[in-house]
């Protein structure tokens, strides 16, 4: 039985697989506040001629990089590590035009701005259904969705914004205390939708208080398996990874979730399988099933879950030999699991600890006659 939690996580060794996932994101917060500085321009000079009010947009960083669950793309450029960056203005912002128009003309002016912006930097820009991205190299780009929220609520928010403007794009819990039920996102094909990154963000900020790092880790180290093995074609979402994660954790409850790091995570895997099976309701929006993925693809993705499940319990129920430890968990996560021999433990076995001890001479017991019948 192996023990590899130090090959996973460990404060004590500068080479784990946490440590080798580390993004480094300075180029994504540089492009970031490029990205603010150019639409903040653009509407402070535009807003009044194109939308008939003087509109400010306000900018919160969602997903991954607020999570702190960004990963290094495992295999570049297909997978590339991202920045989802939110560009907010007033339900108002277009006077007196029907909300379908408003959605058209929002992207349409933010298409127009972010594509001279690429052009100077060398990037290129894509329109997604819900957002506009910037790729600005091959392995990284930011994502800009766009949302209205209502005017009354806007203008608290960006009071609050400027007062204190570099805090509040740090301090979550300011956004947060706008109505859960008033944001709307922009869609190209579909004009407007609710729906609130708050939600989604409140409750895994929430679920880590709960159950600390560990759930951020686990969340990390299968996202970590899904680009290894290219699950991401398969649609199977960072969200809905981390709701198998916090799922497990409430069916195993806190008090009896192993201490130790490999033990954990297998009892979390152990039951990834069979959700990824069914639909995964969003914890955060009961209503909303997470998994989106066809029934085919359920099946593909549910048995690379089983062969996960299946290395993963060798190691820590059955593996005796370091190499072996190393090379199943390599075959799970990727070449990012350092090849550490000296990271993985093997206990001492009981019958090697019997063959050990001196031999002693045990009288033979008496044995009373028995008589079959």
């Amino acid at each position: 039985m192996a023990n590899v939690s130090k090959l996973l996580h460990t404060t004590t060794d500068p080479e784990t697989f946490l440590i080798n996932l580390k993004a480094e994101d300075g180029d994504l917060k540089e492009a970031k506040q490029k990205i603010r500085m150019c639409l903040r321009l653009a509407f402070r000079e535009a807003s009044r001629e194109r939308f008939d009010a003087d509109v400010q947009p306000r900018f919160f960083t969602q997903g991954s990089s607020s999570y702190r669950t960004l990963n290094d793309p495992a295999w570049p450029p297909s997978q590339q590590k991202d920045l989802d960056d939110g560009c907010y203005l007033p339900l108002s912002f277009v006077k007196g035009e029907r909300p379908s128009k408003a959605a058209k003309q929002f992207f349409e002016f933010v298409d127009t701005v972010l594509g001279g912006l690429a052009e100077a930097e060398g990037w290129t820009l894509i329109k997604k259904p819900t957002c506009v991205r910037l790729e600005i190299a091959l392995d990284a780009h930011v994502d800009i969705p766009l949302y209205a929220i209502p005017d009354h609520d806007f203008a608290l928010l960006e009071a609050r914004a400027q007062r204190m403007d570099k805090a509040y794009d740090h301090a979550p819990k300011r956004w947060e205390d706008l109505p859960s039920n008033a944001v709307l996102l922009a869609h190209r094909d579909d004009d407007w939708v609710e729906s609130d990154p708050r939600k989604i963000h409140k409750w895994f900020v929430d679920a880590v208080d709960i159950y600390g790092e560990r759930l951020r880790r686990d969340c990390r180290y299968l996202k970590a398996w899904r680009d290894h093995h290219h699950l991401d074609d398969d649609k199977l979402s960072s969200i809905m990874l981390m709701a198998c994660v916090w799922t497990a954790y409430e069916a195993i409850r806190g008090p009896f979730l192993p201490d130790r790091e490999d033990e954990r995570l297998l009892r979390v895997v152990e039951r990834l399988p069979g959700m990824l099976t069914k639909g995964m309701p969003n914890p955060a929006s009961k209503d909303e099933d997470l998994n989106r993925m066809s029934p085919e693809q359920r099946s593909r993705v549910a048995a690379e879950a089983g062969e996960l499940r299946d290395r993963l319990k060798e190691v820590v129920e059955a593996c005796d030999e370091k190499r072996r430890a190393i090379d199943l968990m390599q075959a799970a996560f990727g070449r990012r699991v350092p090849d550490r021999p000296d990271l993985v433990s093997i206990p001492v076995r009981a019958e090697a600890t019997i063959t050990s001890q001196p031999k002693k001479t045990v009288p033979a017991p008496v044995v009373g006659r028995s008589q079959s019948g």
